[in-house]
Parts: structure tokens; C-alpha cells; sequence
């Protein structure tokens, strides 16, 4: 049973929000900053004449790390691999040391690769400090939601679920921001050190963080903090091969909307569109894209909190269905308005693809896993999910880092969005099939 929504309650959400926060952060930190990082002529979204990089300043910093595009989108996309390696050992972590101690050591991990990132002279470094801070983002991504559906009154749960894909909105919007001010050479690693800053927030305030505050005051410790998952019949909590290998059917049925929407979320291509949309937008905009790629942080924001309000009355399934079918049609709009150089239809199509997303496949995603799995499996349920969107999140970033001047398959930059509009379509299907399996249980 829920305790009631406290301010103690409330600022403990806040805190573990916090850790998603700095997910969102990551996804755009080098996005808006690309050729001061990688030496290249501004403007040009990494595409241009790379830049000679003057000789270290008096702390050994270099101005710049001369890439290619190609080495700035594997450390752009390696990131990925940090949170899937972070997603798979969330439930290992936590089952040692419990939610609280996991989401420490999420925002350590952050902080070490930040810092790793923040002093880099060379790709290596800046691919190393990408992995580990994908790390502590992966641990996040898995235990801040099932947190937060643990000290939420029932009420509120759902909607608070939501938080967390907001203030990974919250995260790409100060990321972004940053672009603006520190988008020059040297200075673009100051958009590092507000990550550094953020880390040591989360790790001064979670020693405020009772590791017992999501218990009601009638229920028993028993010294685990995998009891609020317990359901009525005290079963343990499942471990990630007993969850492969049940043959409960309401777990099999629920894990299957689990890794469904899971994959719905990364393969209608949101990825390539956060991660590099300076340089996607680049070749139709030219100096103007980074504005763009901030007004696109900017318009997620509000439209990210209606689904707070719909989906108690609504429910997942058709928001997540409303949000695939759009963002079907807008990526067609976007693929024809890049490959033709049309600055509105660009516009419309990228805005329409984005608040697609986020009424839908972004946040309610989320909230899936705690809805359709027993109490007992949610955490190797999330675990597993978390890694296949992660794994999916290196696959599409991989294949977006390829966008440049000449597209994906060589014929124009829009392409790559034909092939998102289909996979939005198999998501529809997808989730559609999975839910009424589930719901034939």
C-alpha cells in the first residue's frame, strides 16, 4: 500500500527525477556543440572544414578534438552502450544495495564519465567518459520509474510515472540551451561541468533519502528493498532468467507489451532526430539548425505533460497507437520536406514527428511496465527492457550518425525517414497484437 503524497514524497520524486534529468542531458549535451568539439567550421554540423586546433592552453586542454563525422557519431551513439551494460545490471545492483544505493551509483558514474568527457584531448577519452556515463544513465532509467511507482499514492502513480519522461525532456532542453553560450572552442566543455554539478546534487541529496520511505508505516522492512514488489503472497521477486523462462501466462502476456513498446519507442527513429538533429537539419537551415533543434526541445516540454492528464482516463494502448500512427505520417512529411530542401515542410514534419513522440511512445512507455507486469517480475521485466531499448537506442543512433550531406543511402538526407515511417507502422501493429494477447489472459 501507497503512503500518502508527502512533501517528503514529493521532493524524494523530485530528487530521483533528477537521474533521468541527466539522461535527457546526455542525449543532446554534444548535439548543439558539435563543431566546437570536433574542430570543425561552425555552421556546418560537422560536415565542413575542419579547423587546425591551436596548441593546448595552460592546463594541457585542447580547444577543440579534431573528428570526423563518423567518430563524432560513435561517440555520440556509444553512449547507448554504457546504459545497455547499465539496464542489464540495474537488477543485480539493486538487489545488493537496494534503489536508493543504485541511484548513488548512477549519478557517480555520471559524474566520472562527465568529467572523463570535460578533460578529453583525444576520441578515445570522449568514448570512454560517453560509455560510463551511459552507465550511470542506464542504472537511472531503470530504477527511477519503478522508484517512483513505489512511493507514489495510487492516485498518483501513472502521473507521476510521467515525470520521468519530462524531465528527460527537461534535460535535452538545458543541454541544448547550453549550445548557445558555449558552443566555441574550449568552452563547450563547461556544458560538461553542469552535468558534473547536477551529479553532486543527486549525490549530497540522496543521503536525505530514507531507504525505507516508499513503506507505509504498517508494512514490514524485513531488511529488503524488493518487499514493496512483493504481491500478496509474499512471492519473491523474480530474477531476469526465471522471468525468460515462466510459463505463467500474465507474465509471459505483460512481458510481451514490455519488450513490444519497448522497441516501438526507439525504432520510430526519435533517436537520430535528438541526437543529431543540428546536423540533420543542417543541410535544409544551414546556421539557423541549432535554433531549430531548440525549438524542437522546447515545443516536448508542455506537450510531454498531457499525457499526466489523459491517460487515467484514457489508457496506454490507444495514446501509444495515436502516437505511432502520427509520427508515421509526419516522418513521410519530414523525408519529403529534407530531400526537397522545403524549409516548412521540414519544419512541420519534425514538430509533428517530435510531439508525436512526445504524447505517446516517450513517456507512456514508461509507465507500461508497472501497469502490465505482476508486482514480483517488474524489476527483471525492467531490466530486460530497458536493455532491448537501449540496444535498439545504439542501433538507430548508429545508422542516424550516417545522415549527412549525402542521406543514408546516398540520394538525399530525407531517406532515412521513409524507412521510420515504415517502422512506425510494424510499431502500431506490434502493440496493437501485444495488447490483445495480454488482454485474452
Amino acid at each position: 500500500m501507497s503512503s500518502p503524497f508527502t512533501v517528503r514524497t514529493a521532493l524524494t520524486a523530485l530528487w530521483c527525477a533528477v537521474h533521468t534529468l541527466q539522461y535527457g542531458f546526455h542525449i543532446t549535451a554534444l548535439n548543439g556543440v558539435q563543431d566546437a568539439v570536433t574542430c570543425s567550421a561552425p555552421g556546418t554540423g560537422g560536415n565542413g572544414t575542419h579547423l587546425v586546433a591551436s596548441p593546448t592552453s595552460g592546463i594541457h586542454l585542447k580547444p577543440c578534438v579534431p573528428m570526423t563525422p563518423a567518430q563524432f557519431g560513435l561517440v555520440v551513439a556509444i553512449f547507448t552502450l554504457g546504459g545497455l551494460t547499465g539496464s542489464f545490471s540495474a537488477s543485480a545492483v539493486t538487489a545488493r544495495g537496494g534503489r536508493v544505493w543504485t541511484l548513488r551509483t548512477s549519478a557517480l558514474a555520471v559524474m566520472i564519465g562527465s568529467i572523463l568527457v570535460a578533460l578529453s584531448n583525444s576520441t578515445t577519452l570522449m568514448l570512454i567518459g560517453r560509455v560510463i556515463t551511459g552507465l550511470g544513465c542506464g542504472l537511472a532509467t531503470v530504477t527511477c520509474p519503478l522508484f517512483i511507482a513505489e512511493i507514489a499514492p495510487v492516485s498518483m502513480k501513472k502521473a507521476l510515472g510521467i515525470s520521468n519522461q519530462l524531465f528527460i525532456v527537461i534535460g535535452m532542453l538545458l543541454a541544448q540551451s547550453l549550445s548557445f553560450p558555449f558552443a566555441h572552442p574550449y568552452r563547450w566543455r563547461w556544458v560538461l561541468v553542469a552535468s558534473i554539478a547536477l551529479a553532486t546534487l543527486q549525490l549530497v541529496g540522496s543521503a536525505f533519502v530514507r531507504q525505507d520511505q516508499e513503506h507505509s508505516p504498517g508494512e514490514a522492512r524485513g531488511g529488503d528493498e524488493e518487499t514493496p514488489l512483493l504481491s500478496d503472497a509474499q512471492e519473491k521477486p523474480l530474477s531476469i532468467g526465471q522471468l525468460l523462462t515462466t510459463t505463467d501466462p500474465a507474465v509471459r502476456r505483460g512481458f510481451l507489451v514490455v519488450i513490444v513498446t519497448q522497441l516501438a519507442q526507439q525504432l520510430c527513429g526519435i533517436s537520430p532526430v535528438m541526437y543529431f538533429s543540428t546536423r540533420i537539419l543542417t543541410p535544409v537551415f544551414q546556421g539557423n539548425s541549432r535554433y531549430i533543434a531548440l525549438a524542437i526541445v522546447m515545443m516536448k516540454l508542455p506537450v510531454t505533460t498531457l499525457p499526466a492528464f489523459l491517460i487515467e482516463r484514457v489508457g496506454s494502448k490507444p495514446i501509444l497507437l495515436f502516437s505511432s500512427t502520427i509520427m508515421s505520417v509526419a516522418a513521410l512529411l519530414l523525408a519529403v520536406g529534407l530531400n526537397t530542401d522545403a524549409q516548412a515542410l521540414s519544419v512541420i514534419g519534425i514538430l509533428s514527428f517530435v510531439a508525436a513522440f512526445s504524447v505517446g511512445l516517450g513517456p507512456v512507455t514508461w509507465v507500461v511496465l508497472p501497469e502490465v507486469m505482476p508486482k514480483h517480475a517488474v524489476t527483471a521485466a525492467g531490466s530486460v527492457g530497458l536493455a532491448i531499448n537501449w540496444s535498439t537506442n545504439f542501433i538507430m543512433a548508429s545508422r542516424g550518425s550516417q545522415v549527412d550531406g549525402s542521406g543514408l543511402t546516398g540520394n538525399g538526407e530525407g531517406n532515412i525517414f521513409f524507412i521510420f515511417s515504415a517502422l512506425c507502422v510494424v510499431a502500431f501493429s506490434a502493440t496493437h497484437i501485444s495488447y490483445k494477447l495480454r488482454e485474452s489472459v
